[in-house]
């Protein structure tokens, strides 16, 4: 009997086993980047040039062909390249250019070597995709960087993101109309000016995105994954100013202070999410962990 259980427990394992290498080389097969097909866009006195280096996917071409049609209707020079020949380019002779790299384990080279070697890095826009949209940015990285998961309904936000960068002025740090997306996506923007713009234009925010309490959380978390405690302390404050009723928002912000080391304010904003919804376990087991009933 002893046996014939032992026997089982092995069958089980290896069955468990074969599915996850299954599923991961079927990742692997679905998702590791393919060659990407190269194109050119002229037209007569373009106002700018585009350089887009790109790996190939499934979502990264359906994104730079919406990308690309949305800046048909302006005088652009747009040139799309293979990401394993950007290093026959000169950043030096575009106006902007746009990377969109899939992570796997590291940085990919080619993106990593030509950020190094460009003169000038703040014409450099990085779209990073990864399973969770997880990735973060390595220290000392000096360019503007997008994170995303490759799902074809981010695709609208994103455009409008770049197309936006692509077509303003400023090669400083990255800042854009949609504060909230902005504030989401870039982890460079000004999170100060964004925080005070999403307060003062709230109706229209609130209005034009009905999750706006979950994107703007996640955008604090964004900056925690990050190390940037103070900057996601902000983020949360303003969730909390926006939606004095929803208790998470406490949830959140009792968390960034507690791991700022602010135990008495963390207390404080723990115990508000407990009293607004009495379910709310996170709260209490933080709550208990802290040696609070």
């Amino acid at each position: 009997m002893k046996r014939l259980i032992l026997k089982i427990s092995a069958i089980l394992v290896i069955g468990v086993l074969t599915l996850i290498l299954v599923a991961g080389a079927t990742y692997l097969i679905v998702n590791y980047p393919r060659k990407a097909e190269p194109f050119e866009i002229t037209c007569e006195n373009p106002e700018r040039s585009i350089l887009i280096a790109t790996q190939g996917s499934q979502f990264k071409d359906a994104f730079v062909r919406v990308l690309v049609d949305s800046l048909r209707v302006s005088p652009l020079h747009v040139k799309g390249v293979d990401l394993r020949n950007i290093e026959e380019n000169q950043d030096g002779d575009w106006d902007k250019i746009l990377i969109l790299n899939t992570f796997m384990a590291v940085l990919n080279r080619d993106a990593a070597g030509f950020i190094d070697r460009a003169n000038d890095p703040e014409k450099i826009l990085l779209l990073v995709t990864s399973g969770g949209a997880d990735w973060q940015p390595e220290a000392g990285l000096q360019v503007d960087a997008i994170t995303s998961a490759s799902r074809k309904s981010y695709i609208p936000d994103l455009v409008d993101l770049v197309s936006h960068w692509i077509q303003s002025d400023s090669v400083e740090r990255w800042e854009q109309k949609d504060y909230v997306l902005a504030l989401r996506y870039f982890p460079r923007v000004d999170v100060s000016a964004a925080c005070s713009d999403i307060i003062f234009h709230q109706g229209i925010y609130k209005t034009k995105y009905p999750d706006l309490v979950r994107m703007i959380n996640q955008a604090g978390y964004m900056f925690m994954r990050l190390d940037e405690l103070e900057l996601a302390l902000q983020v949360f404050k303003m969730n909390l100013e926006l939606f004095p009723n929803v208790w998470n928002v406490y949830d959140s912000y009792g968390e960034a202070l507690l791991i700022l080391g602010d135990l008495e304010g963390a207390k404080i904003q723990y115990q508000k999410a407990v009293k607004m919804n009495p379910d709310s376990k996170s709260s209490q087991n933080t709550l208990k962990k802290m040696g609070i009933d």
